[in-house]
């Protein structure tokens, strides 16, 4: 890449492919680290004014993908000291000040519009940060002070290190100016350098449909502090084109599955099949089902004196579930609920990974899950294949058991993007290093870290999983050949979401893959495209919530769900996510998260101070809004599956 300026600050291209476009070239990015590298030969004179300007084709924009600029040291950190990322699809534009000044950051009021080209442009001018699409004003905020400097290059199409998402798409023309341009001039800037570009974008499909949506805001996860709440577009069941609910004519058997359709073979146990092009769960009696369930149905504290026992408690709760067109329990299910008159297709989870190294004394504190020594699972091991024979033979006690879905192993896996480089930072004698060296040095011709790009980690987790998921399943199999495997409630967006060679890995183990599937606002059809075309197997959606902030007495901090405002809101965040979940054909159920609030005294450190996660508060009563709204979806689950492949046949 050429510095125009003639002050030899020329661009190192690692990855990517040169394009021709209407006039020049763009550099094309596939997402796996491609770059360009820009070392200041000469130093940028930007203290005190800028104007950052990138033409952009991206194919893709994953949370804070790096389109370009001087990162902070701290890897992890979004805000650069001058530069652009992507958040929620829309265009940030970031500036970082000096110790007695704070950071700033602006974004587009849109989401940038993929596979077209546009002019983003930043300016500061000492008083204020504007940001620019195709030459029109988008945000702007107030700020002064000098702009930091902290002696890291000028990076386009990633971030340092590999702890943030790198850009796939295009880049074209990246001009910096030591002043900021004027509002005319950045116009004048997009007139001027249009014509190198087609700016016509994908031909957009005729809508098949003109269903309606409403707009909830959320500012994400976690805390609403210091956060901009972003409007989202979302879909509910009065506002689809033409639907009329038929739901209540549907017959049901005992497990839920459809009475009223063409039967498969009947094995007593559930097993998958495609039908046409759609992804279905077979139940015992061969019935199509689609698995719709609460994740962790437990006793509530206050269970004797509101429902009189335990026992009373799983009994009306079992039918309280059923009456609201729920069919299964999720992870965290208390055992009693197995143990009524007629139970709930339930999920068993058993803790291969956990289990074993907690006796090699090798796990440290971790949110959500369990956590391992330097984030390295000890899968390496040579004792790990017989710990999960002996493991899995209590697997026997519920291999005959028909209202049982599926098996689990442990729960969000710890899973970094520098998996590779962990294990080798490991103790030389290290089972977990000798295999990332010995792996390492087979791939490469060399164990020379320096040398692996991000394919080569992302190639690694696969290995190192496969190795996973190979010894457990071999041992679940061995002691229950009935059941299906559900994996193990994969969660990283990075190394796991966007990695062809995990999920490649992934399906001759997998019956279903079991995903918990936060910080998307509903399933992303283009995601889940990416994941049947990479590994083909069947999708179960086994965590996913939004919690309000209307239930004052809880600090709604923690919590990887959205945050909105009301019960409502919840409400219709959770029929917008089953309609999208509905339409996709890989996609063969969800398991919301979860049953109870979390409690004000919690003090773990994925709910600390208490969050409203629950279809039901701490007390086993229903949020009602929120549970008025699933019944009226999940009721339709069957009806709705059928107008959506129709109208994708159309």
């Amino acid at each position: 890449m050429k510095d125009r300026s003639l002050l030899g600050n020329d661009g190192v291209i690692d990855g990517g492919e040169v394009r021709k476009e209407k006039a020049g070239a763009s550099l094309e990015l596939d997402g796996l680290g491609g770059h360009v590298l820009i070392a200041e030969k000469s130093l940028f004179n930007f203290t005190n004014a800028i104007t950052a300007s990138l033409w952009v084709k991206a194919a893709e924009l994953r949370r804070n993908t790096v389109l370009f600029g001087v990162p902070h040291t701290n890897e992890t950190w979004t805000t650069p000291m001058f530069g652009m990322y992507a958040v929620e699809g829309r265009i940030v534009y970031g500036i970082w000040g000096t110790r007695d000044t704070a950071k700033v950051l602006v974004e587009t009021a849109e989401p940038l519009q993929l596979e077209t080209w546009t002019l983003l442009t930043g300016t500061y001018d000492g008083a204020a940060v504007r940001l620019y699409v195709n030459g029109t004003l988008s945000a702007e905020k107030p700020r002064t002070g000098p702009i930091a400097r902290n002696g890291q290059p000028l990076i386009v199409g990633k971030g340092l290190g590999y702890s943030k998402p790198s850009l796939k798409g295009r880049v074209g023309e990246l001009r910096l100016y030591s002043r900021a341009l004027t509002a005319e001039e950045v116009k004048t800037l997009f007139d001027e350098t249009k014509s190198s570009y087609d700016l016509s974008g994908p031909t957009a499909a005729k809508p098949k449909h003109n269903d309606g949506t409403v707009i909830v805001e959320s500012p994400g996860t976690g805390s609403a502090a210091g956060k901009p709440w972003r409007k989202y577009p979302t879909r509910l069941l009065e506002l689809l084109d033409g639907y009329r609910p038929s739901g209540d004519s549907v017959k049901l058997n005992r497990y839920g599955g459809r009475l009223d359709r063409p039967k498969e073979e009947a094995t007593g146990f559930f097993y998958v099949k495609k039908l046409g092009d759609r992804q279905w769960l077979i139940d015992p009696e061969g019935c199509r089902y689609f698995n719709i369930a609460i994740n962790a149905v437990r006793e509530p504290k206050t269970v004797n004196k509101n429902f009189g026992s335990a026992e009373k408690w799983a009994e009306a709760t079992t039918a309280l579930l059923r009456e609201n067109f729920f069919n299964g329990l999720g992870n965290w299910s208390s055992t009693r609920m197995q143990q009524v008159k007629s139970p709930l297709v339930w999920v068993l989870r058993t803790n291969f990974m956990f289990e074993f190294a907690k006796k090699k004394g090798l796990t440290e504190p971790a949110s959500g899950t369990v956590g391992f020594k330097n984030r390295c699972m000890p899968v390496f091991y040579p004792d790990f294949e017989e710990f999960c024979d002996q493991f899995a033979q209590s697997l026997t006690a519920t291999a005959d058991d028909p209202t049982l879905l599926g098996i689990m192993t442990d729960n969000e896996i710890q899973c970094p993007v520098n998996l590779l480089d962990r294990y080798l930072s490991l103790d030389a004698g290290d089972p977990g290093r000798k295999a990332a060296a010995a792996w390492l040095a087979a791939h490469k011709s060399s164990a020379d870290i320096g040398k692996a790009t991000l394919r080569d980690r992302y190639e690694f987790i696969a290995f190192a999983f496969e190795r996973y998921y190979r010894i457990v399943t071999k041992a679940i199999r061995k002691y229950d050949r009935n059941h299906l495997y559900l994996g193990s409630r994969i969660n990283y967006h990075q190394g796991e979401f966007d990695n062809p060679w995990f999920w490649k890995m992934l399906a001759p183990f997998h019956d279903v893959v079991s995903v918990n599937y936060y910080a998307f606002w509903g399933p992303q059809a283009a995601q889940f495209a990416d994941w049947a075309k990479w590994g083909g197997r069947p999708i179960l959606i086994t965590e996913w919530y939004a919690k309000a902030m209307d239930v004052p007495e809880l600090a709604n901090t923690h919590g990887a769900g959205w945050l909105v405002r009301t019960q409502e809101d919840r409400a219709r965040y959770y029929q917008h996510f089953a309609l999208n979940a509905l339409e996709l054909k890989n996609i063969v159920g969800w398991q919301f998260f979860k049953y109870l609030d979390d409690p004000k005294e919690s003090v773990a450190l994925d709910n600390a101070g208490g969050a409203n996660k629950g279809m039901f508060d701490i007390h086993g009563r229903p949020h009602k809004p929120l549970l008025d709204r699933a019944r009226a979806v999940n009721r339709e689950a069957y009806p709705l599956i059928e107008c959506f492949d129709e109208r994708n046949r159309r």
